[in-house]
C-alpha cells in the first residue's frame, strides 16, 4: 500500500500545499475571477482582491506549452506548480508548463 502521507509529491501532499497557500492569499478564497486567456488547452486567469492579485496558469493538455511573460507579468515566480517541484522559480520571459501542470503565480 502507497503511503501518502510519506509521499513529498503525492496528492495529498499537494492538497496540503493548496490548503496553506489558500490561507495565506486571500485573492485564492474570496478574491475576484478575471479571465485573461483560454486557448486550446491553456486556460489563464487571475484572482484578485484589495488591489492584490496572483495569475493561475494552467495547462490541460499533455503536450508541454510555452507561454509568453506579457501575458502573466514581469518580476513574477511560481508559488506552487501541481508537480510540487517548481517553488520559488522565477519566470524569465516565458512560462513553460509540462503536460497536466497548473501554477500558481505571484509577483
Amino acid at each position: 500500500m502507497v503511503n501518502l502521507a510519506a509521499d513529498a509529491r503525492s496528492i495529498l501532499s499537494l492538497y496540503k500545499a493548496l490548503i496553506a497557500l489558500r490561507k495565506t492569499l486571500p485573492q485564492l478564497s474570496s478574491g475576484d475571477y478575471v479571465p485573461v486567456a483560454a486557448q486550446g488547452d491553456v486556460l489563464l486567469y487571475r484572482r484578485q482582491r484589495d488591489c492584490k492579485s496572483i495569475m493561475v496558469a494552467l495547462n490541460l493538455g499533455t503536450a508541454p506549452v510555452s507561454i509568453a511573460s506579457e501575458a502573466i507579468g514581469r518580476n513574477c515566480e511560481i508559488l506552487l506548480s501541481t508537480f510540487l517541484d517548481r517553488q520559488g522559480e522565477k519566470i524569465q520571459g516565458v512560462l513553460d508548463l509540462r503536460g497536466n501542470e497548473g501554477a500558481i503565480i505571484g509577483a
